[in-house]
């Protein structure tokens, strides 16, 4: 509604132009009923007499409303009512009260919608009873029938206010909103509505009355009410009902029951993942296949709840898989060719297809399951595939005797997680086990180069006392002399025996390619690594440097050093090993750097591993050194000749081409276009590359932690990981990392480029990918392993 302060002028007007027609001398006098003098003319809905001045009869509805500009009291009789209306506060309105019956004339006019008679006189008649309100539906009240009438309606709050004019609650019905209106008086505060809510339902009492500032009039009417204590709550509508209170602390309950369970199940899960985590520890820790066994015969049927355990391991070279037993058991094996019935068909099953394989019910079950003597057979089987770097290992199979049961998908995985662990672990028990007959044979060795300098430094005396006791046993036929003689050729016979003995442990030398052997150290020695925190440059030379002996002397020499300088970084903050090649003088400089500050190092342990490797690398022409200098990392130098038919064949090599001069290096490729991963496919592998294209960066960062990648390209649109990470991440994996452009981008090139990092743009040129290729031919590759 429009503020009641804007309509004070139009009142004022209104009055005066009543006031003149009121003492403008009138033909006659103009008599109406109220419900004549309340008529409207359409379309506007304009009172009918408006402007005229007119005398009326009726009886005092209320006592007069005072606001701020003018004073209305209400008139009716039997079947209408009307209002008078004065300017300011008329004291003269004030002392007529509810059930006077008034003779009043004045001239009519419609000031704000209502029409109301501004009192020229006014006669008082007679006093009756205060007229009681009519209860009226609030619908009905919108209109024009009930107007200056005392009614009594009801309605629900929609909204609380208040105007200039006095203070307002509104409340609707399905023709729209109405409103109790509590008028003041000039100079007074509005009056306060407490205790009302928006929603309540409440009665009120008073004038009905209009209140439309702007045609049509049949508009915004309201109930005058002459106090807050003509509001009555009839209803009281709460914030929250009674029955959404119960509701919602019943969900409370029922979620805070969910909750209980759900922690409860969460809490048997951690329980199980903390048992899991535990045994696979104890699983890698073990000694031997046989205590793996044990473990998880103790503790898988806590956490799967099952009945038995049988752990199978290929044995690659009878192409059968083992039963690991328990000693003293008979051994088992299986043939993966013509497996019987029962549950090993099922082992070979899962074997074959290298994955895990669910029997819920044995009597639904492809194999026919027999049970062995004095068992019964089992209800639910789960065979696990025991995978080490994607290689089958073995099979694990879980057995459930007393039900059928099927495993849930977060069983199986769990399955899956021990039964890799498990592989992995075999996995390093035969590793461990070369380990053990490589320093078997090492120590052979070195007894047998002892036994040779031995023997060559008794061989001359003993050929010389041989000799000499010839001579004089054959100048003289002295006993003695002859027994020294045959004392002498026994022991050059015994002699003889152990160089023989010796020289059958050597073997042939073969060709071995010392930057090889090295590197599958670094990615053997790399697990162990990274969990000690330890970074590792690997600064080998792409260019094969081969020398002549024994791979597993040579392995097990370096496999000393470097497990060497990993226990002397223990202490150490900064831990980092180096390891670099290079060729000196037509021979192989192997330097293993380490940065183990010299408080820390031990020097009678540092003199062993020294004298074990130096036997093994002076049998092989060479020799091996610590250096040690102030404000220097001590590193190991071992030396060792290049073979001379592989240096030629490398010298002779013409290194003019770009593709030799990359061989043996590998490129990484991110774009989710077909034909911009083609292109540098064709380019690169035409520069003797090795390319791995893929279309996503995810994949292409999963990848760069399992492989080996010199330069990674990637497009700015790869899809998954942004680029800008991508490149932070790749930054200490690669040696240069290149971002594919659309176009030609100088503001990006001169953010990005640094060392390591180029901008290309798309499609690439053969002279941009040169420039690119011969900056990222950095010679270092860190590896970040802690």
């Amino acid at each position: 509604m429009v503020a009641r302060a804007e309509t004070g002028l139009k009142r004022l007007a209104c009055f005066a132009l009543a006031m003149t027609a009121s003492l403008a001398p009138a033909p006659a006098q103009l008599r109406l009923t109220l419900e004549q003098a309340g008529q409207r003319k359409p379309p506007e809905f304009t009172a009918v007499y408006s402007g005229k001045t007119a005398t009326v009869r009726g009886v005092v509805a209320a006592r007069a409303f005072h606001f701020p500009d003018h004073t209305i009291l209400g008139l009716q009789d039997g079947n209408a009512g009307i209002a008078l209306e004065t300017m300011g506060k008329d004291p003269d309105l004030e002392r007529y009260q509810p059930g006077d019956l008034i003779e009043v004339t004045g001239a009519v006019s419609a000031p704000a919608g209502m029409v109301v008679i501004f009192p020229s006189q006014i006669q008082t008649l007679d006093r009756r009873a205060a007229p009681s309100a009519d209860e009226v539906a609030l619908d009905e009240l919108i209109g024009f029938r009930y107007l200056g009438r005392l009614v009594r309606t009801e309605g629900r709050i929609n909204e609380i206010g208040e105007t200039t004019a006095g203070t307002f609650l509104q409340v609707g019905s399905r023709k729209g909103n109405y409103r109790f209106f509590l008028p003041h008086g000039p100079g007074l505060p509005n009056a306060n509505l407490p205790g009302f809510n928006i929603g309540d339902k409440v009665a009120a009492t008073g004038v009905a009355n209009q209140y439309c500032t702007t045609p049509p009039y049949d508009r915004w009417f309201e109930l005058l009410v002459a106090d807050p204590s003509q509001i009555v709550r009839t209803e009281r509508t709460w914030l929250v009902s009674p029955m959404a209170v119960a509701g919602g602390l019943l969900a409370i309950l029922v979620i805070g029951f969910l909750l209980w369970l759900r922690e409860g199940r969460l809490e048997g899960q951690r329980a199980r993942l903390r048992k899991t985590y535990q045994l696979g520890e104890r699983i890698l820790g073990a000694p031997t296949s046989e205590t793996i066994l044990a473990e998880i015969s103790q503790t898988l049927p806590e956490i799967l709840g099952i009945t038995r355990v049988s752990l199978y391991i290929y044995n690659r070279g009878t192409k059968t898989l083992n039963a690991v037993v328990p000693a003293g058991h008979p051994a088992v094996s299986i043939s993966l060719s013509s497996p019987p019935g029962g549950p090993q068909a099922g082992a070979v099953a899962c074997f074959h297809y290298r994955t895990l394989l669910v029997i819920p019910d044995i009597n639904r079950s492809p194999f026919p399951i027999a049970a062995g003597p004095g068992q019964s057979p089992p209800k639910s089987l789960l065979f696990v595939p025991m995978l080490a770097q994607g290689e089958m290992v073995g099979v694990l199979e879980l057995d459930q005797d007393d039900r059928a049961r099927d495993f849930t998908t977060d069983e199986q995985t769990l399955a899956q997680h021990l039964g890799n662990q498990i592989g992995v672990a075999i996995r390093l028990l035969d590793q461990r086990s070369v380990q053990e007959q490589l320093f078997r044979t090492e120590k052979l060795a070195a007894v047998g180069r002892l036994i040779s300098g031995v023997v060559n430094e008794l061989r001359t005396p003993l050929s010389s006392i041989e000799e000499l006791a010839g001579r004089a046993g054959s100048n003289s036929h002295d006993l003695e002399i002859s027994l020294i003689g045959a004392e002498a050729r026994k022991a050059s016979a015994i002699v003889s025996r152990l160089v023989s003995f010796a020289a059958a442990g050597q073997g042939d030398a073969q060709p071995i390619c010392i930057t090889t052997l090295l590197r599958n150290l670094i990615e053997f020695r790399e697990r162990d690594w990274k969990a000690s925190g330890i970074r590792v440059g690997d600064l080998t030379s792409a260019e094969p440097l081969f020398v002549l002996g024994s791979r597993g002397q040579l392995e097990q020499a370096f496999l000393t050093l470097f497990v060497h300088a990993e226990q002397s970084l223990a202490e150490s903050a900064e831990k980092a090993i180096l390891i670099r090649t290079s060729i000196l003088a037509k021979r192989v400089l192997v330097e293993i750097s380490f940065s183990a500050p010299p408080d820390v190092r031990a020097p009678q342990e540092t003199a062993m591993v020294l004298g074990v490797t130096r036997s093994v690398i002076a049998g092989h022409g060479g020799e091996v050194r610590l250096v040690e200098r102030d404000n220097a990392q001590p590193r190991f130098e071992v030396e060792l000749p290049l073979s001379q038919p592989e240096r030629t064949t490398l010298a002779g090599a013409a290194p003019s081409a770009s593709a030799d001069n990359h061989r043996g290096l590998t490129a990484l490729v991110i774009d989710p276009e077909d034909t911009v991963q083609r292109q540098l496919v064709a380019l690169l592998s035409g520069r003797g590359y090795r390319v791995v294209p893929v279309g996503n960066a995810d994949l292409g960062l999963e990848l760069a932690h399992r492989m080996r990648f010199d330069v990674a390209f990637c497009s700015v649109h790869a899809p998954g990981l942004n680029w800008v990470e991508l490149s932070e991440r790749l930054q200490s994996r690669v040696s240069a990392f290149v971002l594919l452009a659309d176009r030609h981008d100088t503001e990006l090139s001169n953010d990005f480029e640094s060392d390591g990092r180029f901008v290309m743009a798309k499609p690439v040129l053969d002279g941009e990918l040169d420039r690119v290729l011969r900056g990222a031919d950095a010679p270092v590759t860190v590896k970040d392993v802690g």
